[in-house]
Formats: structure tokens, C-alpha cells, sequence
């Protein structure tokens, strides 16, 4: 069966940049001393009533601006499906929870903090408040949680089954949690990015009629895999997208500043894409677990402006003509994801 072709339509993010922007391209915000920085938050009574987000933790408002804003841009009130990747869900009320059933001595609590703390209520929340009763699904697998959600809206439109989709990576993160990753080393390590938090939502279309950032020309996933495995999953991607490894103008890595990550990282591009520039993206937007979704979002836009900022670069090597980006992301338990983006 020929593989169809999957296009971007639009995409949006909150996180440690400028939310609802692209002004990280011309004017990033730099966190040179910083090991946890919390999203910089838009107006959210310009998307929803004030009564309506007080009862709405941060990651839940975050998730539906964001969303809200993607909707309006494509004109698209009910997508097919909506699914969601989020490895921590509403960490914030998780831990209000917990702290209330401690005060109160394990008796009567406020029920609020417990409905919402589960990590599907972003998913749930987005369908009630447009009103959009398709498929819905949530995916919590750690690092690798936005890229399984995205292959999962991969295999449905493959597959007929819808044609529209809102696709969204959200993760929060606390000062208690925070600490935890930090005492065992996933994150606040010395020359680490700062730890962040990740809103990002975008629409996937089947149609090329529409306005689109870029095409979702293939993706593969893959269980802890050798590199020879790795090469012969790329080599099939690409097969069937109809190119070559010659065809891909840059690769974009998740390298962080951590030692262990950033030689899990450099030991793939070695053994693959070892003449390709390369570029990274996490400097910018932090360390997260679905940081992935911003780095999905950081090449769609970077393939619709034809543009990559000279701080984007990883390598001495330059893009002489961009034309497509493969986005690779490693967890620390050693799952692979490869998205491959190109210009429509």
C-alpha cells in the first residue's frame, strides 16, 4: 500500500520561550545559569473565561491555549481525533493531592486535585471544551510519550481512519520533582540545559489543499536498538518516503549538556549521519520528557521560514539548501525515534 502523505497544518507552544511565538528564532531567550525554569505563561482570559481557569491547573490551560490557538489558525472546530502525550500529566494537582491527604490525616479532602491529576484529563479536557467526540487517546511512556502519540496519528490516517488530528506533547514540572530528578542525575547536572516545561500542540492534515507548515514525510520507532538495527529502520523510512540518506539536509539531536546523554547521541550520528549538520534544539527550550514535541515543532517552522539561526548549529557542516530535517530523539533507557520532515 503507498504510503500517504501527512502535512502539518500548524503548530503552537508554551515553554520557556516566548509563548505563542516564533521569536525564538530572531530573539531566543537565554538560561545560562538556570537549572529549572518554569513556562512563561500567555494571557490566558484571552482564551477562556477567568472562572473557568481557576479551575484549571497550569498544564491544563497551557494545553487547551495552545490547542485553541491551532484550531483558530486552521479553521478546523472538530478534529477526527485528539491525542495527547504527557509522561508526568498534571504533576502540579498530583502533588496538591497527596499533600492533602497527608494534612488532613488520610480523611475527607477536597475530591478537586484527585479529578484532575490523572493524566488523561488533558486529553478529556481539550474533547469537552470543543466539543470534539472522536477518537482520544493519551500516551504516558516517559521520554519517548509524544513520539509514540504522534506515530499513533501516524498509523490512523495511514489507515484511513481520519484525516485530521490534534497532536500535543504537555509536561509541567514542580520544585519537588525537580529535586528527585536532580538527586538521581537526569537532570541539574553542571553544563545541563535547564530543566523546562513543554505545551505544544499542532494539527495534522491529510490534505495538501490546505496551508500547511511542512509534510510529515515518514517516522519510526524502535526498542533499544543496535545501531545495524537503527540503519536498517532508517534505510526502510526512507524507502518508503521515496529518498535517501542523501536527500536528508540536516539532522536535529537532543543533546542537553549531560555527559551520558549527549555520548548516546554522538555514538548514533557517528555510526549514521556522520557527514550531516547537525543541529540541536533543548538549549532553547530545556530538558523535558516530552521536549521531543518542541523539537517536532522547532523544524516545521524552521522548514516554512527556510531559515536555520547559525545558534542552532551542533557541527561546523551548513545547510547548503534546506530541503528536510530528521528529527532524532533517545531516551536514557535507549528507545529511538526517528521523524522525518520536508518541505511541501
Amino acid at each position: 500500500m503507498k504510503q500517504k502523505s501527512l502535512y502539518i497544518q500548524a503548530a503552537e507552544q508554551i515553554s520557556i520561550q516566548a509563548p505563542l511565538s516564533e521569536q525564538w528564532i530572531e530573539e531566543p531567550v537565554c538560561y545560562d545559569e538556570a537549572s529549572l525554569v518554569k513556562a512563561q505563561n500567555p494571557s490566558f482570559r484571552d482564551y477562556m473565561a477567568a472562572n473557568e481557569a481557576r479551575r484549571m491547573g497550569n498544564i491544563m490551560k497551557r494545553a487547551l491555549v495552545t490547542a485553541l490557538k491551532v484550531l483558530g489558525e486552521t479553521g478546523i472546530s472538530h478534529p477526527d481525533a485528539i491525542m495527547t502525550g504527557t509522561s508526568l500529566g498534571s504533576l502540579d494537582y498530583t502533588e496538591r493531592f497527596l499533600d492533602s491527604i497527608v494534612e488532613n490525616n488520610e480523611e475527607a479532602v477536597s475530591p478537586t486535585y484527585f479529578m484532575q491529576s490523572t493524566h488523561n484529563t488533558v486529553g478529556s479536557a481539550l474533547a469537552i471544551y470543543t466539543k470534539t467526540h472522536g477518537y482520544n487517546t493519551t500516551y504516558s511512556h516517559g521520554g519517548i510519550s509524544f513520539d509514540l502519540t504522534l506515530l499513533d496519528a501516524w498509523m490512523q490516517m495511514q489507515l484511513g481512519k481520519i484525516s485530521t488530528a490534534l497532536v500535543g506533547g504537555h509536561d509541567e514540572m514542580t520544585e519537588q520533582y525537580f529535586c528527585l530528578l536532580q538527586k538521581v542525575g537526569y537532570v541539574g547536572v553542571d553544563g545541563m540545559v535547564p530543566c523546562g516545561e513543554v505545551a505544544m500542540s499542532m494539527m495534522l492534515n491529510t490534505s495538501d489543499a490546505v496551508e500547511h507548515l511542512c509534510e510529515l514525510a515518514s517516522l519510526t520507532i524502535c526498542f533499544r536498538p543496535s545501531h545495524e538495527k537503527l540503519q536498517s529502520q532508517l534505510k526502510e523510512m526512507l524507502a518508503k518516503a521515496d529518498m535517501t540518506l542523501a536527500d536528508i539536509s540536516a539532522v536535529m539531536t537532543g543533546v542537553n549538556g549531560h555527559p551520558d546523554n549527549d555520548q548516546m547521541y554522538r555514538q548514533t550520528v557517528e555510526a549514521l549521519f556522520a557527514d550531516k549538520p547537525l543541529l540541536h534544539y533543548k538549549h532553547l527550550f530545556g530538558e523535558n520528557y516530552t521536549v521531543s514535541g518542541l523539537g517536532l515543532y522547532a523544524c516545521a517552522h524552521l522548514l516554512k521560514k527556510n531559515v536555520i539561526p547559525s545558534f542552532l548549529y551542533d557541527s561546523e557542516q551548513r545547510v547548503d539548501t534546506l530541503k528536510s530535517i530528521l528529527l532524532l530523539n533517545q531516551t536514557k533507557e535507549g528507545d529511538v525515534s526517528m521523524i522525518l520532515l520536508k518541505k511541501a
